[in-house]
């Protein structure tokens, strides 16, 4: 028979990254656990029905958080939503009233019995448990706590697992999740963080981002421009969590604009590509890659994605005819190199160095303070384009083998 996932904490796949991290997450359980049903509680079931089953779709127990609600609003939902989570910790150890009687809302009520009629149950968030989501962290590791208590098998799928400094949020994880099945990290910061946590080291492992397994799609990059000719620059530009890495804001529309601007615009074009997007709105990434398609545009022949949800697969597909990639956002760059483009990665956040460490391509990651490097990093990359090329077929080919590692380490749980 069939398992029956549940994946519990996606957010959405018009964010490329996350779409990734469903999409593989999805393979590897397959690979490990046999064809299975897939369950999915989202904060976005508008996108991700374009594609996987709308009958397997939930909101997520909490519905869309405090978002676009009002001071008030706000406020009352936080009250509710404590209450809520109260009454079920205190009817865990006492009563056993049947869970669903104990539901505030429809989401409450759909995402109990989903988890209680699933066999296994995996958090794939990508970075949920860290004090820079601490404001919704308490919410996902109630969810998390929750399957524990219902007898339900437990993993942590690769992610990042932090900074957690504070008191509070390591004693809540630990508490949380001190019962799971597996726990697992996507670079060695996470994996250190994990076993620094108190958790059952047996239990603990260092697995590669779930998006080395990306397939590549079909996608026509000079769909974008006017002539065929050139070759072609990809890049995309975000406003990370700079205080995360201890830095101010940096204007990466200027810094980054101005590396870019030394390429020959005579052998280059450009190929903005946001990898965040928005329903009925255009995302901060779309706006910020705008900005860089207006100052460019004036010496390169620019093309800039459209405004839409571009699924991992298309979005490989245009990543993997690229000169090179130039990204602040991680899983855009592990898709890169996984179709063996050579990558500049600016580290916006822990994680990213993490993989470029992973990859051994640690001299292409690009501290805040090292901005200026990106246009002789790009001139390193077109002299020995081939090397890099190859360095990174052996190098996925080697993350591919601990997913393997992995996948066994599941099986043992089916």
């Amino acid at each position: 028979m069939a398992k029956k996932i549940l994946l519990m904490d996606m957010y959405s796949t018009i964010h490329v990254g996350n779409g990734a991290l469903l999409e593989n997450t999805i393979k590897l359980c397959d690979e490990a656990f046999g064809k299975s049903e897939f369950y999915i509680t989202t904060l976005d079931k508008e996108t991700n029905a374009k594609r996987y089953d709308k009958n397997r779709l939930y909101n997520s127990m909490f519905g869309n958080f405090w978002y676009g609600k009002n001071k008030i609003g706000q406020i009352f939902w936080l009250f509710s939503q404590l209450l809520f989570m109260s009454i079920h910790v205190i009817n865990e150890k006492t009563f056993k009233i049947k869970s669903s009687k104990l539901a505030f809302t429809k989401d409450h009520k759909k995402a109990i019995e989903i988890i209680e009629n699933s066999d296994i149950c995996v958090s794939s968030a990508g970075e949920a448990i860290s004090d820079t989501q601490h404001k919704a962290l308490a919410f996902w590791l109630f969810t998390y706590w929750f399957s524990i208590k219902k007898g339900k098998k437990f993993i942590l799928f690769p992610q990042s697992i932090g900074p957690l400094h504070k008191g509070w949020t390591r004693k809540l994880v630990y508490k949380a999740l001190k019962d799971a099945d597996l726990y697992v990290g996507r670079d060695k910061p996470s994996y250190d963080t994990l076993v620094s946590l108190g958790f059952d080291k047996a239990k603990i492992m260092y697995v590669p981002d779930v998006a080395i397994q990306q397939e590549v799609g079909k996608a026509d990059i000079h769909h974008y421009f006017k002539n065929a000719d050139k070759k072609v620059v990809g890049v995309t530009i975000s406003n990370p969590p700079f205080h995360e890495m201890g830095s101010k804001y940096i204007n990466f529309v200027e810094v980054i604009g101005a590396q870019i601007e030394q390429l020959n615009p005579a052998l280059y074009k450009v190929l903005i590509m946001p990898s965040n997007f928005k329903l009925k709105e255009k995302s901060p990434d779309y706006k910020l890659c705008l900005q860089l398609q207006e100052r460019l545009q004036d010496k390169f022949e620019v093309g800039l994605l459209e405004d839409r949800a571009y699924f991992p697969g298309e979005y490989t597909g245009l990543l993997s005819q690229l000169e090179f990639f130039i990204s602040t956002r991680m899983h855009v760059a592990i898709m890169a190199t996984t179709a063996f483009t050579p990558t500049i990665a600016i580290n916006t956040q822990h994680k990213i160095r993490g993989y470029m460490n992973n990859i051994e391509m640690g001299q292409f990651c690009v501290d805040y303070s090292d901005l200026n490097q990106i246009f002789d990093l790009s001139q390193e990359i077109v002299k020995d384009r081939a090397k890099i090329v190859t360095h990174l077929q052996n190098a996925n080919t080697k993350l591919k083998e601990e997913h393997k590692e992995f996948v066994n380490r599941l099986k043992e749980l089916a």
